[in-house]
């Protein structure tokens, strides 16, 4: 991708007291909302409910188990495959529980897109300052406001990462008028990772022709027989009971979005940020791309809201897309209304002042939580020992039991039989009731057995409430 890029950036770049404070303010926030998901990580307790749910797969898929079940199960699995080996594959090398496996595998796709999230900025706007900012930017923001996917056994962020590179490796080729064939096959093979990261594959074949690419539409077809081709694999290698448990029943209502809408104030600033510039720079490729990426990305998380059960993970494409365009507008600032009145570097401090309150300013403050309250720390010891009491009780049972907690089930040993989300779209969807899964369980002499055991997400996390108990 070429561009003529007015590089008076290049004066932020330069070594000097201004730059370094908004890295070091930026850089110190991350570190801090990341102690929390870091520390907790290594506990046994269920911080979100899809952890035993995808560890139960990795079990069987490390075994050479069917990982889709049939129809006639109480279990579903709408993931596609790659994670589930993935996963199981590093749990094995390296000795540890997929449960752990997959919590570490969270951490290092975290740093992984934060460094594709200063590539991608870097490539489209030049410069390094602005880039790092918007890359430390999207750390910070996720390490504060998406705990329950951060150092969690969830393939959402392994499948981003891939994603992002995707993006990287893309953009550098556009730059370069390279074929981007190998990128687009990359961001294919992540799709059959997590399936929902669909901003970026979508953003790159729009930008192919928009950009009128000499190779887009040659590109598109290979990216179309290469999802095609792995579908077919897919089905020659697990049956049709892929495709019957990937279409599974989900209830999409509009309530469904109204419900999550209001996560989008965390991200709301940096998306005016980017406004702001943009529309002054409007004619730059370096515009046009990310409003591209970031409008996808903004349709992809309303779009994937509309299903029940969808939470934070729908708004991931969106913040980083928001990340490298926080970079771009940094870099190019110049341009903005604003910086044109009060000048470029004032501008640049006034939106890192802003981007810094606004990470701050909220109640949830686990990491000084840590630090500061006598009872918040212990919490998570004695959660676990409470979920480790459980697995004792749960062994004792004779038989399949139905765990509210899936990591008692599967520490104390027992398959998994049922699945509450499975279930509860049933329900939802008007294909079963209550009372008839109740009949279902009681047929198959499944026990079901209390969620006594709290979960990591649970101890109190508000800073205000501490300081009045204080």
């Amino acid at each position: 991708m070429t561009d003529t890029v007015v590089v008076t950036a290049a004066r932020a770049d330069s070594p000097s007291v201004r730059a370094s404070i908004y890295l070091v303010c930026l850089a110190t926030l991350a570190v801090y909302f990341l102690i929390w998901p870091i520390w907790r990580a290594q506990f046994f307790v269920e911080i979100w409910p899809t952890e035993s749910w995808n560890a139960y797969f990795q079990d069987a898929a490390g075994s050479w188990l069917p990982i889709y079940p049939g129809a006639e199960s109480l279990v579903g699995n709408n993931y596609p495959p790659l994670s589930f080996y993935a996963v199981a594959l590093f749990g094995k090398l390296a000795g540890i529980d997929n449960l752990f496996a997959g919590r570490a595998l969270s951490l290092v796709a975290l740093a992984s897109i934060a460094v594709e999230v200063f590539a991608a900025a870097r490539l489209l706007a030049g410069g390094n300052l602005g880039a790092t900012v918007g890359a430390l930017w999207y750390l910070a923001i996720m390490a504060r406001n998406s705990t329950t996917y951060i150092g969690t056994n969830d393939p959402q962020l392994a499948g981003l990462a891939i994603m992002g590179a995707g993006l990287v490796y893309f953009l550098s080729l556009c730059r370069r008028d390279r074929s981007p064939i190998p990128a687009l096959l990359l961001m294919v093979g992540a799709g059959f990772w997590k399936h929902n990261n669909i901003a970026i594959p979508l953003a790159a074949i729009a930008w192919l022709f928009i950009d009128r690419n000499r190779h887009a539409y040659w590109a598109t077809l290979a990216a179309g027989a290469a999802a095609t081709l792995g579908l077919a694999a897919c089905a020659a290698v697990f049956g049709l009971d892929f495709f019957t448990n990937l279409l599974a029943n989900r209830n999409y209502a509009w309530s469904n979005v109204l419900g999550n809408i209001g996560h989008l104030q965390w991200s709301a600033l940096a998306f005016l940020i980017w406004v702001a510039w943009a529309w002054c720079d409007r004619k730059s490729k370096a515009a046009k791309f990310t409003a591209l990426h970031i409008g996808l990305g903004l349709f992809a998380c309303i779009l994937q809201w509309f299903g029940h059960g969808v939470s934070g993970n729908a708004e991931f494409d969106l913040i980083l897309a928001l990340g490298i365009g926080t970079g771009v507008a940094f870099t190019r600032i110049e341009a903005s209304w604003l910086a044109k009145r009060i000048g470029a570097d004032p501008c640049r401090d006034v939106i890192i002042a802003a981007l810094l309150i606004r990470l701050i300013a909220a109640d949830r403050q686990e990491t000084a939580l840590l630090f500061l309250s006598a009872d918040f720390s212990p919490s998570l010891y004695i959660n676990q020992g409470s979920l480790l009491r459980d697995v004792e009780q749960v062994k004792a049972m004779p038989g399949d039991v139905a765990c509210a907690n899936k990591l008692v089930c599967r520490l104390a040993g027992k398959p998994f039989v049922v699945d509450e989300f499975k279930m509860e779209e049933l329900v939802a969807t008007g294909k079963t009731t209550p009372a008839e899964i109740d009949v279902m369980l009681a047929a198959r002499r499944i026990k079901p057995f209390p969620n006594a055991s709290p979960t990591g997400a649970e101890p109190n996390t508000s800073f205000s409430s501490w300081v009045r108990k204080s």
